[in-house]
């Protein structure tokens, strides 16, 4: 078994594990002090509100994304080739697309007090769907998808 991660699953592995940790910091917060001494401060990270329910959903694919590479790369979990018609590269593909569109959502519905973790959330959501994306490529699943729908099949 070949325990070398390929690209895609590289950056899905590292976008999952940089959303969870910056799951845990303040996305959205504010802070009112006197002459440099902070008296409140209030914040929000990605497992609350506002909109918890898109950062919950985009941090769990994260992690189940980067489990699934890890769990059947590195800890050789054998699964079926496909999930139905489709290939795991276009199954990793669709979470990480969610993922991204769903932080993407939470950022434009929320845009007041953001703070930078958000954003390499967003980052790492992106990076999500470009590591799915990766992923079916370098597997075929992409052009597999393509040949079902008619025309030639790619040129060798």
């Amino acid at each position: 078994m070949n325990k070398k991660l390929t690209p895609g699953e590289l950056v899905i592995t590292i976008s999952g594990v940089v959303l969870l940790i910056f799951s845990f910091f303040n996305w959205y917060g504010v802070s009112i002090g006197i002459g440099g001494t902070t008296l409140v401060s209030v914040g929000n990270n990605g497992w609350s509100a506002p909109s918890s329910f898109l950062s919950i959903i985009a941090i769990l694919l994260g992690v189940a994304m980067a489990a699934f590479v890890i769990a059947t790369k590195i800890g050789g979990v054998a699964v079926p080739e496909k999930v139905g018609n489709l290939g795991w590269g276009v199954v990793l593909l669709g979470a990480g697309g969610v993922a991204a569109v769903f932080l993407i959502l939470k950022w434009i519905f929320n845009t007041d007090f953001t703070k930078f973790p958000l954003y390499i959330s967003i980052l790492a959501g992106i990076g999500l769907a470009v590591g799915g994306y990766l992923v079916a490529n370098e597997r075929g699943d992409l052009a597999a998808m393509k040949n079902k729908g008619g025309g030639a099949p790619p040129a060798a």
